[in-house]
């Protein structure tokens, strides 16, 4: 292996090695380290000109080797699957010169696409040896054949989703969309990471107040690092500027997972009526909005009179905010240090200086007062008068305990199954009301994030921040694995 013809004789050899019935194990196993090997440095050859031997590449021109990178964080090391070729993974641009996306169900970062290079013709031509190499998209176990034997292509689709975070920058709109929504309205979205399946349930990770999808990495990077879970979930990350109340939110998220859901359906005539939903915090709130039936629960809360008494054709987009139905048919949520009866925080001076810094959308406000200024102020309740009059609450006011829309939506159950996970600064396990109201993640409570429907209970170690912790993400790991 010391110079081109070493490297593609050895190529020559292992294939003939690899298509024997006879080989043994151990031949095998040391037959294709040197194929693998043999691809993966006649690929950094491809632009180079040699007298004995002529690499032919197809494939994408932005595309890096997987052994080539190197996470900082050991938790996002990415795992190869398969036994032959060089897994790699590829970058097609997502974005127009103007800035706005090409494919808005996937990153405006770019798509990133586990790829397998391997050799599909080796040829002598005068003294010249030529080699055609491919770059294959691999986005689930493939197998070629080598005279009789079959060897599955090696391809990391967690390669491709860590490509992604190092070229992130979704991170910025975290503070920009719960202060300034507006600003941040272009990044909204339901983006796929990695390809969009046809047959596979899709995961849909939401985040909470003032944050952004990459708090997902370590349980999206699990996930994509287990072949079992990958081959049978394909996972969505939701982005929402998060400063505008949750069920208003929640309605703009709920059109883009219908669009996205029918999208899938005309491509490949499928149905998908199967889904999971992971939220952290407001983004539990908003995985519960989405997977709900509302019936006139919210309404009632709001309005003293009923729908079809108040809402004209023009009133769609409101009336979607208090009467709804879930997305999918068969859900199964997880829900994270997630505030159900609102959080004694949204009620502090820091939630009251929180609340100051947010300047909600135009939209948003317009799409209130438009309503209002029709159908009078007096229709509003009591409860939800002080909320409403200015035309919308902010998400942190929402928050505040015993707020009726809240209140409201703590009395409808998920339509399907649901996980709790409860952070704690302290104890992990409790026993009795008064040890387990003891138990805070120092902005959710236990008496808030506790659901008595859910289908188990879990507390882990966590100061507001439990999608990043061990035990949590291998409690859904573990869930999902067993799911059917």
């Amino acid at each position: 292996m010391t110079n081109s013809l070493d490297i593609a004789l050895t190529l020559h050899c292992t294939t003939a090695l690899l298509s024997r019935q006879d080989i043994t194990d151990k031949q095998k196993r040391k037959a294709l380290e040197k194929y693998n090997n043999a691809t993966s440095i006649l690929f950094s050859h491809r632009d180079k000109n040699d007298n004995l031997i002529q690499v032919k590449y197809t494939g994408p021109s932005n595309i890096f080797l997987v052994d080539d990178m190197s996470p900082t964080d050991e938790r996002l090391s990415p795992k190869i699957f398969g036994e032959i070729g060089v897994a790699a993974v590829g970058r097609e641009t997502n974005q127009r010169e103007d800035g706005t996306s090409i494919d808005d169900n996937y990153p405006l970062e770019g798509r990133f696409s586990a790829l397998s290079i391997y050799p599909t013709n080796i040829s002598l031509s005068g003294l010249r040896i030529h080699i055609e190499l491919t770059a294959k998209p691999v986005s689930n176990a493939q197998h070629i054949l080598m005279g009789s034997q079959q060897y599955a292509l090696r391809y990391s689709p967690s390669a491709a989703y860590l490509a992604l975070l190092q070229n992130a920058d979704i991170h910025n709109f975290s503070w920009l969309g719960f202060t300034t929504p507006q600003e941040a309205e272009s990044r909204m979205g339901v983006f796929s990471i990695g390809p969009l399946s046809a047959d596979k349930t899709p995961i849909i990770m939401t985040h909470g107040l003032n944050s952004d999808p990459l708090i997902w990495r370590h349980l999206t990077m699990a996930i994509l690092n287990t072949p079992s879970l990958y081959s049978r979930y394909q996972i969505w990350h939701v982005y929402y500027p998060s400063g505008p109340p949750p069920f208003y939110n929640a309605m703009r998220v709920r059109t883009k997972l219908r669009n996205l859901k029918l999208r899938l359906e005309m491509e490949t005539g499928n149905t998908f009526e199967d889904a999971v939903f992971i939220g952290h915090s407001m983004g539990g709130i908003i995985s519960k909005l989405l997977t709900t039936h509302s019936d006139q629960k919210l309404w009632d809360a709001t309005f003293t009179a009923p729908p079809d008494e108040l809402l004209g054709s023009e009133d769609a987009t409101l009336a979607d905010v208090f009467l709804f139905t879930p997305v999918f048919y068969n859900n199964t949520v997880f829900f994270l240090d997630t505030p159900h009866r609102g959080s004694d925080v949204a009620n502090s001076i820091i939630g009251t200086i929180g609340s100051a810094l947010i300047s909600l959308p135009y939209n948003f406000k317009t799409l209130f007062k438009q309503f209002i200024d029709r159908v009078g102020v007096d229709r509003l309740t009591v409860a939800m008068l002080p909320f409403l009059q200015n035309y919308g609450p902010d998400s942190v006011q929402v928050l505040r305990p015993n707020h009726p829309l809240m209140n409201a939506l703590d009395t409808i159950s998920v339509q399907g199954e649901s996980y709790s996970i409860i952070g704690s600064t302290g104890a992990l396990t409790c026993s009795g009301s008064i040890q387990c109201n003891a138990i805070s993640d120092s902005v959710v409570s236990y008496a808030s994030a506790y659901i008595a429907d859910a289908k188990e209970t879990r507390i882990v170690r966590s100061s507001h921040n439990s999608f990043q912790n061990y035990t949590a993400i291998e409690f859904i790991v573990n869930k999902l694995s067993k799911r059917h």
